[in-house]
């Protein structure tokens, strides 16, 4: 299904010192999640690089895998555990690098009935999207008995009971419940058991006929992440409030704000993460625990899925911007 249709090839600048055009699918609308790519756009990293970049936004309906796998975009961005189920299919894509060390998946809470841990999740009513991988290694790794009811775009439900619980964004939604009043929490999905990446990924294709241009697009995109994180993020902000105007300045602030107190993108140096990382032995847990859970279509390596060539070696630390 992932691969119905055929796709524009990638088109390459010939002229000398021509910028080389790149389509780079997002899978929402533009964010400050997405900042890192907009702060390259915005401060010509990428044009330092040779490229001229075109951020393609995603929303509801967006299907990143299958834009890039038959050719409508040149790279994407995505959960890592779903390139590999994806790889595990059939699809020909391979992630390329890290956007960000984990999910920004979490669960959103009243304080007044808070969790400490997704083992609480035991015997309750949980709003998330059905099919997602995390649940199933909730359910068939850990143990954890809950009752799922599909998810829902709003926060309607969860404002009008103090008992709910439902998947979010630790960088959107506790933002605006508090707006609406509510005292909130939220719980990280990632844990030493599941801790996908969110990656940078190609097609096979494109990257066995145009390495050099990958390369060059993941330097300059973990420079802007760490640019957009640790330096002035107007520059990469006022860019997408050119393509999103409903985007309030202390919403800006609070999603930079969680994804550096969570460390998303900047990783945990306890662990030695760095902004743009992937590790092989990350990458086989993933793999392993998701074969344990049922959820692959076959046996895949870690060469299957991801390529280390264009990590930089060592990267500046994200400190927080004041």
């Amino acid at each position: 299904m992932l691969l119905t249709g055929c796709g524009k090839k990638a088109e390459t600048a010939t002229a000398p010192g021509a910028l080389v055009k790149v389509r780079f699918q997002t899978d929402w609308f533009p964010q400050p999640e997405h900042g890192g790519y907009y702060q390259a756009v915005a401060k010509g990293f990428y044009a330092e690089e040779g490229l001229d970049v075109e951020i393609l936004p995603g929303g509801p309906n967006a299907q990143v895998m299958t834009t890039v796998a038959v050719g409508r975009a040149d790279l994407g961005m995505t959960n890592g555990d779903d390139v590999i189920v994806a790889v595990a299919r059939g699809v020909p894509i391979k992630m390329v690098g890290a956007e960000m060390q984990r999910d920004a998946q979490g669960i959103l809470f009243h304080a007044e009935n808070p969790l400490r841990s997704l083992q609480d999740l035991e015997g309750k009513t949980l709003m998330a999207g059905a099919g997602s991988t995390w649940l199933e290694v909730l359910r068939k790794k850990q143990g954890v008995k809950f009752n799922l009811i599909p998810l829902m775009g709003d926060l309607a439900r969860f404002m009008n009971n103090k008992q709910f619980v439902q998947q979010c964004f630790v960088t959107n939604e506790p933002y605006f419940a508090r707006q609406r009043g509510a005292d909130v929490g939220a719980l990280l999905i990632a844990s030493d058991t599941y801790e996908p990446y969110r990656v940078m990924f190609t097609g096979t294709e494109f990257l066995a006929k145009h390495p050099d241009i990958v390369g060059k697009f993941v330097r300059a995109s973990i420079r802007g992440w760490i640019d957009y994180l640790s330096g002035d993020p107007a520059p990469g902000n006022a860019l997408i409030l050119t393509k999103r105007t409903d985007l309030p300045p202390e919403f800006m602030a609070y999603s930079i704000k969680a994804m550096n107190e969570y460390q998303l993108v900047s990783g945990n140096p306890a662990k030695g993460e760095t902004a743009g990382q992937l590790t092989a032995a990350r990458l086989q847990k993933q793999i392993d625990l998701l074969q344990e859970v049922g959820v692959l279509d076959k046996p895949v390596a870690v060469s299957d899925v991801a390529t280390f060539e264009f990590i930089p070696k060592q990267q500046s630390k994200i400190a927080p911007a004041n």
